[in-house]
């Protein structure tokens, strides 16, 4: 296997923290430098979100990262604090090896493209219904959403955007890289275990992880269907499982034996939830959620406020005082789990097309953001949503740690 140079201890010793708990990457604000770093200076360990940005982001990013841990060079000596910890790459449609043959035809490809002009002519006509209510009351008109071709994405451009992140890894050392949304083909794995790199990967069930080694994963981060924001099919037109995570955790370990670290993610809330999971067979566990109403996070303010609501009690939450939350892709064109708003259940046939329906409702979440209509905006929360705390990030991983 391609990173079967890289020795299991090197690994674990930068993957796997003291406390056990990882701050999990959160795309689009909520993961920053101050975040990671303190929840490794807390005894545990966490990733970077590198989807979203470009290159040249991450970059700052991790600049800013080494500059709060104090420094870290990521030499294969992992045992620093300084160095445990990595960042997560979105993989896109061009280079995802598991995307079927079926679906990169000509044919499949003008389906996709008509299913995306149709939601945005039903989004196009909310709107204006909207507008005119709101012209009634002196309100602006309703947002000009982009055209299809504007949302289409370019595979050069996303091939050498990837590249670009991949360069980056090489030259600032990066500790760890994590995959999300795809598999890379194996030469990716090889090119980073070959700069002393151990790149790992997000899968969902036992088959996915089976694929994940065999292209030469270092570690995995197994993620339950109770989880937060987008799930990491890899195959982005799968649906998701919904077996519980210790089923899947032991289904992987069926797979992949008990050497090759995992990470368990998804329903992260309090410290009887790591133990179990770790009892479950993984060797560390990721949460997002918990983190999300921390000083550190990047959280935005209409973000904060709906997460700060479900775990206040004042909205978002069932009878049982649990957090309400579904699966949708009608932000995004991808799976995923938010707090149940207005938004998602108007769109529950919303089409399969990331990043097209991320781009192409951009500016209707930014809108109502700005709006304060937390019922159209996209609020990625897992299971345990209510149990999160307005607390520092070391408070949360001490809350965590089994």
């Amino acid at each position: 296997m391609s990173a079967a140079h890289l020795p299991d201890d090197v690994v674990r010793a930068r993957l796997i923290p003291p406390a056990r708990v990882l701050a999990a990457p959160m795309a689009g604000g909520p993961s920053t430098p101050e975040l990671v770093a303190a929840v490794v200076g807390a005894g545990g360990g966490g990733f970077l979100a590198g989807g979203m940005r470009t290159a040249a982001q991450v970059r700052e990013q991790v600049d800013a990262l080494r500059g709060l841990l104090g420094g870290g060079d990521g030499s294969v000596d992992g045992s620093d604090a300084a160095r445990r910890w990595g960042v997560n790459l979105f993989v896109p449609d061009a280079v995802n090896t598991a995307i079927p043959a079926a679906a990169r035809t000509e044919r499949a490809r003008a389906e996709r493209r008509a299913a995306v002009a149709a939601y945005r002519e039903r989004l196009a006509a909310e709107g204006e219904r909207a507008a005119g209510g709101a012209a009634a009351e002196g309100a602006g008109g309703a947002p000009t959403l982009p055209s299809p071709d504007d949302v289409t994405p370019d595979p050069a451009r996303e091939r050498a955007e990837f590249a670009a992140m991949l360069a980056a890894a090489e030259e600032q050392a990066w500790p760890l890289v994590s995959f999300t949304f795809g598999l890379p083909e194996p030469a990716v794995f090889a090119r980073l275990a070959a700069a002393g790199i151990p790149a790992g990967i997000t899968v969902t069930d036992a088959d996915e992880a089976r694929s994940a080694r065999a292209h030469g994963a270092a570690f995995l981060v197994v993620q339950g269907h109770r989880a937060g924001g987008h799930r990491g099919t890899l195959d982005p037109a799968a649906d998701p499982v919904e077996r519980e995570l210790p089923s899947v955790l032991a289904q992987v370990r069926a797979v992949v034996g008990t050497r090759v670290p995992v990470v368990a993610a998804g329903g992260v809330g309090a410290a009887a939830h790591v133990r179990s999971l770790l009892a479950a067979g993984a060797d560390a566990v990721a949460a997002g959620t918990a983190f999300l109403l921390t000083a550190e996070a990047g959280t935005s303010a209409a973000h904060r406020a709906g997460i700060r609501r479900c775990a206040t009690g004042e909205g978002f939450v069932g009878p049982d005082g649990a957090a309400r939350t579904v699966l949708t892709r009608a932000y995004t064109g991808r799976w995923a789990r938010t707090l149940a708003t207005e938004f998602p259940a108007a769109h529950p046939d919303a089409p399969a097309a990331y990043p097209e329906l991320n781009a192409l409702t951009t500016g209707l979440r930014a809108d109502a953001a700005t709006a304060g209509d937390l019922e159209r905006v996209h609020l990625w929360a897992g299971t345990q949503a209510h149990a999160a705390r307005e607390a520092g990030a070391a408070d949360v991983v001490a809350g965590l740690t089994p």
